[in-house]
Parts: C-alpha cells; sequence; structure tokens
C-alpha cells in the first residue's frame, strides 16, 4: 500500500498550509480546496464552517458526516456520530488488518500517539480506526489485530457495511480523484483526520508524520476556545 495525499472532496475540507499558527476559515455556501503538507516543523492547518446544517444552527464539518451503524472491535453496535464523535475529539483513519505495507508502521504510530495523550484518551478524546476490507474485517479479525500492538482505552477498531464505510470515506474526503486508484484499497490515502466537533476544529495529518507533532496538533486541537 501506498502512502499518499488524498483527494479532499469539495464543499467540505479546507487546508492552509502554515507555520506555527492556526489559521482558521469561516464558509458560506461554496468552498474552496486546497492540500495540506506537512514538512519539518510545519504544523497542521486548521478549518471551520459556518453554513445552516440539518444538526444544528451553526454549520460543522461532521454535518456530512453519515451517522451510520459500525461494530467495535467488542461487537458493540456503535454510530458513527451519535456514539463516536458527538460532543468529542477525533482520530480517524482507515485501515485493513490484511494490509502489508504500512498499515501496521501506521497503527504502531498511533499507539506513539495514544501513549503521549495518556488517561485523556478514553474520555473525551478517541482514536477511530475503520476497517476498509469490512467483510474480512469483523470484530473477532479486528481484535486481533488491535492486540498486536497493546492494550488501548478509547480506541475503537471499527467494521460495518462496505458501501456505508465507503459512503463514510468520501465524506471525509479520504478518496483519489482518479476512480481507478480510490477503488484499489492498496493505495489508500495515509492520513488520520483529527477533529473537535465540539469547537469546530478539524484537520489532516500524515499517518507516518513524527507521533510528537500528531499529538501536539491533536492538544491544540483538543482546547476549548475562550
Amino acid at each position: 500500500m501506498t502512502t499518499k495525499a488524498p483527494h479532499q472532496s469539495w464543499g467540505f475540507w479546507v487546508f492552509m498550509a502554515c507555520a506555527g499558527i492556526v489559521l482558521t476559515c469561516s464558509l458560506a455556501r461554496s468552498q474552496s480546496v486546497g492540500k495540506e503538507e506537512s514538512p519539518k516543523g510545519l504544523m497542521a492547518s486548521t478549518f471551520e464552517q459556518g453554513t445552516a446544517n440539518r444538526r444544528g444552527s451553526e454549520g460543522k464539518p461532521s454535518d456530512v458526516f453519515p451517522n451510520i451503524l459500525l461494530r467495535t472491535q467488542d461487537d458493540t453496535p456503535v454510530r458513527f456520530y451519535d456514539d463516536l464523535v458527538k460532543g468529542k475529539t477525533v482520530l480517524v483513519n482507515f485501515i485493513y488488518t490484511s494490509c502489508r505495507t504500512s498499515c501496521s508502521p501506521t497503527t504502531a504510530n498511533l499507539a506513539r500517539v495514544h501513549k503521549l495523550l495518556g488517561d485523556r484518551v478514553g474520555r473525551d478524546l478517541f482514536l477511530l480506526s475503520i476497517s476498509l476490507d469490512p467483510v474480512v474485517d469483523q470484530p473477532k479479525k479486528l481484535k486481533e489485530y488491535a492486540a498486536r500492538f497493546g492494550q488501548f482505552r478509547g480506541w475503537y477498531f471499527l467494521t460495518g457495511n462496505e458501501a456505508e464505510i465507503d459512503d463514510l470515506r468520501r465524506k471525509m474526503g479520504a478518496y483519489d480523484l482518479d476512480p481507478v486508484i480510490d477503488a484499489d484499497k492498496t493505495q489508500h490515502a495515509g492520513i488520520v483526520i483529527v477533529g473537535n466537533e465540539t469547537t469546530n476544529r478539524w484537520s489532516s495529518l500524515p499517518t507516518l508524520m513524527d507521533y510528537r507533532q500528531i499529538a501536539q496538533t491533536v492538544l491544540r486541537i483538543t482546547r476549548n476556545r475562550g
């Protein structure tokens, strides 16, 4: 599997490169899209939306997320928005257990992030790793995969309906413009999407970025604004 920057969907993600500062954007109905790179010392950008939406008076990126039914590695049914995203800070990435290249290094890197974040994980901060091969990746297999990296509070490995997960992936902007590449899960985007649903701050980072920088970005996004 190759690690690559995803295409970000129109009307959803806005990325602006920034150095040492957080840039926010308030959008009306139309939005523009750019790509963000995170070279050495370059912090992730954040973005906001201000459109009317179906969940509240102020638009949020999470308003376009389908509230699909998923199952955790413990075979617990959960709704993506209601149970996993609403009122929380989340790190979301896409993996599959039979991946032979970057998925394992990605999961190991996020395990280091988990350790740095400490006991906040499992309270108001959660990691969500969603399978791109849900027919194969049933809860038992996901639990076995997760156990290879340790035991982690507040980290859910998730499976569900393949078409619904694909729709979620696209709504989160993690897809390629080339439909042939996009259909090949071995070439899926190597990103982790970090968002604070309460404050409407979101960012996207390479999953193999230095784990300390990922943790710093998560903590920054987790802060509530006064």
